[in-house]
């Protein structure tokens, strides 16, 4: 991992996703880049100054901000590793994450989970909900007002399919800067009685694929998709969950068929990192 990008809105609420990313992508060795995005205000008829000058002005001045804003919540550890600061203006803050991707190439795009009277409402949920739509990047949700600490374990929740293949090979890549256990779990309802032989299909399909010691496996069964997981995160003490978005899936025996990453990631108080299904190049396939 050499890139990521970090969007924020500079807020005090905002802090906490600020540091963990900084303190991530310290571990990974990778560049941050920090972006704000803001919105040029009306021009009234009566300002003599040429447009461009006071859209460069305050380009400066919002740059400004988020080195402050960086300053201010890192303290030292502002000035051990370099940060890059970017200001954008953009009514849209996906657009201008998505248009500062194309020109960056992150490998993972880290935004803050805000809550609902945040500045922009739904900050993380709204835009992490339109980029998984758009991009082939994952995205990781931090929740408002965590600390870091080591990753020591992370949930993959899996359905059984080859496309799960390549996010747990770019999760492993992830996690191997701090030696973490990965579980991959899949939920079932009570009434399934196939769920251990299609992990152990899909655990042969996954290992003649990739290689990483601290991996297991497991099935749980729950009534409800949403609840199995998050019992597994809090029996587990996950430091991290991680899902395939499942958006299109509508197969009457699939229990992910909704859409869990935007349903679940404002239930948990763990960081959640989803990988969109533009980014799964494999053909699709299902463990029968």
């Amino acid at each position: 991992m050499k890139t990521i990008l970090y969007a924020t809105d500079c807020t005090k609420n905002d802090a906490s996703a600020l540091k963990y990313a900084y303190r991530f992508s310290y571990i990974m060795k990778a560049d941050l880049h920090v972006l704000h995005v803001y919105d040029f205000p009306p021009i009234h008829l009566s300002v003599i100054q040429p447009i461009e000058k006071l859209q460069n002005r305050m380009k400066q001045e919002k740059k400004d901000i988020v080195k402050k804003f960086c300053e201010t919540h890192l303290k030292n550890e502002f000035r051990e590793t370099p940060i890059k600061i970017h200001a954008v203006e953009n009514t849209s803050v996906e657009d201008a994450i998505i248009d500062t991707a194309k020109k960056l190439s992150p490998d993972l795009v880290i935004l803050g989970m805000k809550d609902d009277h945040s500045h922009r409402g739904f900050f993380a949920s709204n835009i992490a909900n339109e980029l998984l739509d758009r991009v082939n990047f994952p995205v990781m949700m931090i929740p408002n007002g965590i600390d870091y600490t080591c990753i020591s374990t992370i949930v993959y929740a899996t359905d059984f399919e080859q496309q799960d293949i390549i996010p747990i090979t770019k999760l492993i890549e992830i996690v191997r800067p701090f030696e973490a256990l990965i579980e991959i779990v899949h939920i079932y309802h009570t009434d399934t009685t196939t769920a251990r032989e299609r992990m152990e299909q899909f655990k042969n399909m996954l290992l003649e694929q990739v290689s990483y010691d601290d991996m297991t496996f497991k099935t749980i069964a729950s009534d409800k998709i949403k609840s199995g997981i998050i019992s597994v995160i809090n029996s587990e003490n996950a430091s991290m969950l991680a899902m395939l978005e499942r958006k299109h899936e509508f197969r009457l025996d699939n229990p992910f068929r909704k859409d869990l990453v935007k349903e679940i990631k404002t239930r948990v108080d763990i960081p959640v990192i989803a990988f969109s299904k533009r980014n799964t190049k494999t053909k699709e396939a299902v463990i029968a």
